[in-house]
């Protein structure tokens, strides 16, 4: 993967954050291999970019929403990726992850 600027960067793990939420949401019945899919892109995304600029709550929140959901618990990933798709959205996100 190449590296991308940090906007970019951001909006992909938001976009996978987001996307991973829908599908929970949407789709209860169905199983979680398109959520699944998008946490461990974002996963990467936090990996392979630690520079990223977003809080450490969103990071948390995100690697949590990944172990929650390889472990079958989607209502604990689906509250994870909620706190997360908060925080990433949040007024001053970026400003809080300057502080950390």
């Amino acid at each position: 993967m190449t590296a991308l600027p940090h906007s970019s960067t951001e909006a992909a793990l938001r976009d996978a954050v987001d996307t991973a939420l829908i599908d929970l949401l949407t789709k209860p019945n169905n199983p979680a291999d398109r959520a699944r899919q998008e946490l461990t892109r974002a996963v990467g995304l936090l990996d392979e970019h630690p520079q990223i600029e977003v809080s450490a709550d969103a990071v948390t929140a995100v690697r949590s929403a990944a172990e929650h959901l390889a472990q079958g618990e989607r209502a604990n990933a689906r509250t994870a990726l909620v706190n997360a798709r908060g925080r990433l959205s949040a007024p001053g996100s970026r400003q809080a992850a300057r502080n950390n």
